[in-house]
């Protein structure tokens, strides 16, 4: 799951199932995206990550390589594009475009 660090993203809620905020929280703020990451069991391969200063708007195109990769992983068993999510050493562990990574394999 992806998105942006943006305030279209993540308006900077910190609690967003409070009954006292009034405010919209974003389309896609952490809190929401921990609590669903959270939500899927163990056993299915899962990550999460924000992309540094990314709208809403912008998600599309900022996440087109790592949505590609994705799916050239999954859906015909790219090794080499696995090697941008899988292991201690994925690529995307180290691309200062994203934060708020995480990932179970």
């Amino acid at each position: 799951m992806t998105a942006g660090t943006g305030s279209s993203d993540d308006a900077g809620n910190s609690d967003i199932h409070s009954n006292e905020v009034k405010e919209f929280p974003g389309v896609a703020p952490l809190a929401s995206l921990v609590e669903n990451y959270d939500r899927i069991t163990a056993d299915v391969f899962k990550i999460r990550a924000r992309i540094t200063g990314a709208e809403h708007k912008q998600m599309l195109q900022k996440t087109d390589g790592y949505m590609t990769a994705w799916m050239l992983y999954h859906l015909q068993g790219d090794e080499e594009a696995a090697g941008v999510f899988v292991g201690d050493n994925a690529e995307i562990l180290t691309n200062n475009g994203w934060q708020d990574i995480e990932k179970n394999k």
